[in-house]
């Protein structure tokens, strides 16, 4: 609401219907300056539009020093009275008046006093104690700390005078025998009226322009219903439909506060509109207007339902702050605007499920050509990850794959909202536990997806979604008929009601799962073809292609960060005459087994390979010095000291090691490879082996 909401516990307490009025008289009688200057005097923060929206209302503090200053400035004592006067008459063409007219008659309205009363102040209760034909009995208590001014007491005659005109009579006669504001424990008002209408000569032309002024109320309404309608039929944006329409309904029921509180979907997000209600206590309100049952809800609200054939979005209140009630006809006028704004959400849920199957169909559509175009098992994995935030409301998405050579589940992919997420850095690898989650899975694998939040689900879950700092997952396992590849995860870090575990959202994941078992199978299948053009066929180390293209990499980096390459080269010593005396099986064993060596005596970082025949190398590619590659060699060449055990005979080969660094003494990939070659090939003819490198000078 802008500059002009209510400031601090202002309160709401005179309707804008006495301000505006009251400020038509100022600026009639002293044009815009005294307008400024009776605000100026009030002290006011408000704006004189807002205090000529006759929907806006204002606190009690506030209408007694513009009653005060307005008097200051027009120099006119009676000035409230008149305001209430014309107040009285400035509704006669309004939604509030065709409202009270529907009641039939003066004495009904009088009748109805305590209602009517607060359609235009919440402080004072006013109340018929008698009523007949042509007279009516109001008294007029003040609300604890509201004392009764004498300008309020003036301006309660004015529009006790008037009401009659609502129904085509002169004015009231308002006699005020007892008044609050001059120490009576009330005031007490005798209102008289010619019941007859013949008071005057003229009395049909009054009941003539009562008619007018009614069927000109009448006209109001419809032109407010017509524009609501078409409101249902325009382009805007939902919240500025949904915000005329609680607007509209504030004109035709009278009250200082007002709220409409929907969601498009029962977990959506809450659409709220009001006035009166700070920023700050507003959502509270909002939870207690949809959360309670009916029957809880006080005297002094009206509550409606927004609702349709096609879904039950929430509730429209009009409420004071106690104490005060409203008309029958109220709640059929609030019922309507209550549909409106049901059929405005309508088309907007209509709208937005369109917008949301288009939007999941493209990210499917999207995934599955991501996947289709997909190579090896972890480009699938990450493609499957990337994909999966399009097509639900998410923080983070991993993929698990499980490694049956390992006997693990490993991360292989991740996608994070959070540039800074911890998750990123981590490398996650597990081996099933006894009777967890992932060891059921892989004894029987089943695609149905799995809910985990901080408060339900398997305690072993519940603590890793603590660890990562997740609130709520799903889990989806990614299976085959008869085995489990492996596991796609859905987590947010904060609201977990956004991945509640809906048919829709869970149907929508499957499809995403289904989606990845077929890739990832074909992914696996490109894995293994990779592997086997990677890889010794024989050892299962790389092979001469693979350890070449890891070699390059690692000089490019080094040469960047002007970092340390190493190339071992090893040839056996020793192995032909086994392989000539033992046959080629036995051979080929010994190989395999030096290659288990040459493995264990590295370290992961380092590729080992099979260059072919009898002749191995190791790439050190994270070199911090010279020393540290000294080690390492050493630690290749201990690994021969022990026999290899080979069809129950103890086999004994050596290894020529040699070894070239990178800038040192070569500056590219071929030529390291060539210099450690060269470096072999002294060890083995020198006396002493293995010799760690060749000398710079040697190039």
């Amino acid at each position: 609401m802008g500059a002009d909401a209510p400031p601090p516990a202002s309160g709401n307490h005179y309707s804008c219907s006495m301000t505006a009025v009251l400020l038509s008289e100022v600026h009639r009688l002293g044009g815009e300056e005294a307008v400024a200057e009776l605000i100026a005097r009030a002290g006011s923060r408000r704006s004189p539009d807002y205090l000529t929206d006759i929907t806006n209302w204002i606190s009690y503090d506030e209408a007694t020093s513009l009653w005060e200053a307005a008097t200051q400035v027009t120099r006119r004592p009676y000035l409230s009275r008149h305001v209430g006067e014309q107040a009285a008459r400035r509704l006669s063409s309004s939604p509030v008046a065709a409202l009270l007219r529907s009641l039939g008659s003066p004495e009904a309205l009088y009748r109805q006093m305590s209602v009517t009363a607060t359609k235009f102040s919440t402080v004072s209760r006013l109340e018929a104690v008698d009523t007949g034909p042509g007279y009516a009995e109001i008294t007029a208590v003040p609300v604890d700390g509201f004392p009764r001014s004498a300008h309020h007491c003036e301006w309660t005659q004015g529009l006790l005078s008037c009401a009659t005109e609502l129904y085509g009579l002169p004015p009231a006669l308002v006699e005020h025998d007892e008044c609050a504001a001059l120490g009576a424990p009330l005031c007490r008002y005798r209102v008289t009226w010619d019941a007859d209408g013949e008071r005057r000569h003229d009395g049909s032309s009054s009941q003539l322009e009562a008619l007018k002024q009614q069927l000109e109320g009448m006209k109001e309404r419809l032109r407010s219903m017509f524009a609501t309608a078409s409101d249902l039929i325009k382009a805007d944006e939902i919240e500025d439909v949904l915000a005329r329409i609680t607007d509209r309904a504030a004109l035709e029921v009278r009250a200082p506060r007002y709220m409409l509180a929907v969601r498009l979907e029962s977990d959506g997000e809450l659409h709220c509109h009001h006035r009166g209600f700070g920023e700050d206590e507003a959502s509270a309100y909002a939870e207690v207007l949809l959360s309670r049952h009916p029957a809880e809800f006080p005297d002094s609200w009206l509550v409606v339902e927004v609702s349709s054939d096609r879904h039950h979005y929430g509730r429209l209140m009009a409420a004071f702050e106690s104490g005060e009630s409203f008309f029958p006809e109220e709640r059929e006028l609030f019922e309507v605007y209550a549909r409106y704004a049901a059929s405005a959400l309508d088309g907007a849920a209509a709208l937005l499920e369109a917008k949301r199957h288009y939007d999941e169909s493209s990210a499917l559509l999207k995934l599955a050509r991501a996947l289709a175009s997909a190579g090896t098992s972890q480009e699938v994995a990450q493609r499957l990850a990337d994909a999966v935030p399009l097509v639900v409301d998410c923080d983070r998405v991993s993929v698990f794959l499980w490694d049956p050579g390992q006997g693990q589940l490993a991360r292989t992919a991740l996608a994070t909202r959070d540039p800074d997420d911890p998750q990123r850095e981590e490398e996650w690898r597990r081996a099933p536990s006894p009777g967890g989650t992932l060891e059921r899975l892989l004894d029987r694998p089943s695609p149905d997806p799995i809910f985990v939040d901080l408060e339900s689900g398997d305690p072993g879950l519940r603590a890793e979604l603590e660890r990562t700092g997740a609130v709520a997952a799903i889990i989806v396992p990614i299976v085959t008929q008869d085995s489990l590849l492996g596991l796609l995860v859905v987590s947010v870090l904060q609201g977990p009601r956004r991945i509640k575990p809906t048919p829709d959202l869970l149907n929508r994941l499957s499809g995403v799962a289904a989606q990845a078992t077929t890739a990832l199978q074909n992914g696996r299948l490109v894995d293994q073809i990779t592997h086997q053009a990677m890889h010794d066929q024989l050892t299962g180390l790389a092979n001469r292609l693979r350890f070449t293209d890891e070699l390059r990499k690692a000089v490019a980096r080094a040469r960047e960060q002007s970092g340390l390459v190493a190339v071992l080269y090893i040839d056996l010593d020793g192995f032909k005459p086994v392989n000539d005396r033992l046959g080629h099986d036995a051979g080929d064993r010994l190989l395999v087994a030096v290659g288990e060596r040459l493995a264990s005596s590295t370290r992961a970082s380092d590729v080992v390979a099979r260059l072919g025949g009898d002749e191995f190398a190791v790439l050190i590619s994270e070199a911090s010095s010279i020393a540290n590659i000294d080690l390492v060699t050493a630690r290749l060449a201990e690994s021969f000291t022990e026999p290899f055990m080979i069809d129950h005979q103890q086999l004994r080969v050596r290894g020529s090691i040699g070894c070239a660094v990178f800038p040192n003494d070569a500056d590219g990939a071929e030529e390291l490879l060539r210099r450690a070659d060269q470096a072999m090939f002294h060890a083995k003819h020198a006396t002493l082996r293995p010799v760690p490198r060749v000398a710079s000078g040697d190039k």
